[in-house]
């Protein structure tokens, strides 16, 4: 099979830090950075479009969340693959009609909320027994704010916006959307719509969903499984797991703790496999069901904002 052609649209820390150590472990991946803003030995183009000239099978969108919407329009109506950083876009209305280019033209289109990739979340579920015992989970995700109000509007990147895509991403992993119960309270900043804090509680009757995101606090970022035997904790980087260390999970049974390492993995590394499975096989209806998923949940969260 000959290698599969990337372009990066933006060169944000998530690409430079994380994404290219994961794409260069690929053999079958070719790619190529492009980015207006920065200069440097790993940027080939400057303009998005003049990227084009590398002629892609796949396009990686990482620009800032307004840009999100536009580029993916403009990718998928030109014909190309196309994975957006998370969020998408800021409404189901625009997800949908996202989504409607691609099947028409049959290219995949996928949101990159990646973190469940890690091989850790099953491990954990094989501890506790299987999905079926886990009756609370709760996750604390908080970033301290460095950016600007006046940015933050600019780009939509608000605590809501940033992040609410994680929340979805863990109700649809383990919540039955039949039976879903879902409310959000929130926080805004002082005189503007902009959220920093944001709260959700999610139920379908068997399994409770608490999940606690913050720019305005202590940085955390944890996930924690309750069964009635046994409490898994996931208490450093869980929706950023190293790709490069064992990480640590802590159990509690009986009332002991006691520490476990689990091996390391690379979750963006096991998404983009899935990504290229689905580029042989030419079936993008995974990827397809799980951004609408995503999309219908945060939409019913966006709607109890006033």
């Amino acid at each position: 099979m000959k290698k599969i052609k990337l372009l990066i649209i933006g060169y944000s820390k998530f690409v430079e830090k994380r994404l290219i150590k994961s794409i260069k472990k690929i053999k079958k991946i070719d790619y190529r950075v492009c980015s207006k803003s920065k200069k440097n030995k790993m940027i080939y183009y400057n303009d998005y479009l003049e990227g084009l000239n590398f002629k892609p099978d796949l396009v990686y969108i990482s620009l800032t969340n307004h840009l999100h919407y536009k580029y993916a329009k403009i990718f998928l109506k030109k014909g190309y693959n196309v994975i957006v950083d998370k969020p998408i876009t800021d409404s189901l209305k625009k997800t949908s009609e996202l989504l409607k280019i691609a099947k028409s033209k049959n290219l995949l289109l996928s949101e990159s909320t990646l973190f469940n990739y890690h091989s850790i979340f099953e491990k954990i579920l094989k501890i506790l027994g299987g999905k079926k015992n886990i009756e609370l989970l709760q996750s604390n995700f908080n970033i301290p704010q460095i950016k600007s109000l006046k940015k933050i509007k600019m780009t939509k990147s608000d605590c809501f916006m940033d992040m609410s895509p994680y929340a979805a991403a863990l109700i649809r992993l383990y919540i039955n959307p039949k039976n879903l119960k879902i409310d959000i309270d929130y926080k805004k900043f002082p005189r503007s719509k902009n959220i920093h804090s944001f709260y959700i509680f999610a139920s379908d009757q068997k399994i409770r969903y608490f999940g606690n995101f913050s720019h305005n606090r202590e940085y955390l970022s944890q996930i924690i499984f309750y069964s009635k035997r046994k409490i898994v904790f996931l208490p450093h980087q869980a929706f950023a797991l190293s790709q490069q260390k064992n990480i640590e999970i802590i159990i509690k049974e009986k009332n002991e703790y006691k520490k476990l390492l689990i091996k390391k993995d690379d979750c963006i590394l096991n998404y983009f496999i899935q990504v290229i499975k689905s580029m042989i096989n030419n079936n993008f209806l995974k990827f397809y069901n799980l951004l609408i998923e995503d999309a219908k949940i945060r939409d019913n969260l966006y709607k109890k904002i006033k």
